[in-house]
């Protein structure tokens, strides 16, 4: 019944009602900034530090969207993006969004030619950060209200 008033009220997308997120950001907190805007629309969050940690948990679960930040140690996201891409099978095909600080010409092409479908610069604003979620997955209108009860999971 929950779903079903979130879905009705344009909140959420996926299996559970909830649009299911990966936020791979490694600077502690912007991730928090984007756990926040996120959990007031009871989305469903994993968080992730790094490009490499993006690889690995795409490999093993579904997402219906990632957020990803470009410059980030171990691997960046242009990389992670472009091995997620490549490797094919589970979110080969998952909307990436990149959330960056770069905000020169050239750095939303860059970001689209390593695969990443959109870009948002930082510090994100929370309405275009809600449109982005709404024109890549079934989450419907920006300004709807919060669904209720969201989950968080951390590997950090």
């Amino acid at each position: 019944a929950a779903a079903a008033a979130a879905a009705a009220a344009g909140v959420g997308g996926g299996r559970s009602g909830r649009v299911r997120i990966l936020i791979v950001e490694d600077h502690w907190a912007n991730r928090k900034l984007l756990e926040a805007m996120l959990l007031q629309r009871g989305h469903e969050l994993d968080c992730v530090e790094n490009g490499q940690e993006a690889v690995g948990i795409t490999a093993t679960k579904e997402f219906d969207l990632v957020l990803m930040d470009c410059n980030m140690p171990v691997m960046d996201g242009w990389q992670a993006t472009e091995r997620i891409r490549q490797r094919g099978g589970l979110n080969a095909r998952t909307p990436i969004i990149a959330v960056t600080a770069n905000a020169m010409k050239g750095d939303k092409e860059k970001c689209i030619a390593a695969g990443m479908d959109d870009y948002i610069s930082k510090p994100v604003e929370r309405r275009r950060l809600y449109e982005i979620i709404a024109k890549w997955t079934s989450a419907g209108d920006p300004a709807a209200p919060a669904a209720p009860a969201p989950a968080i999971a951390s590997t950090a």
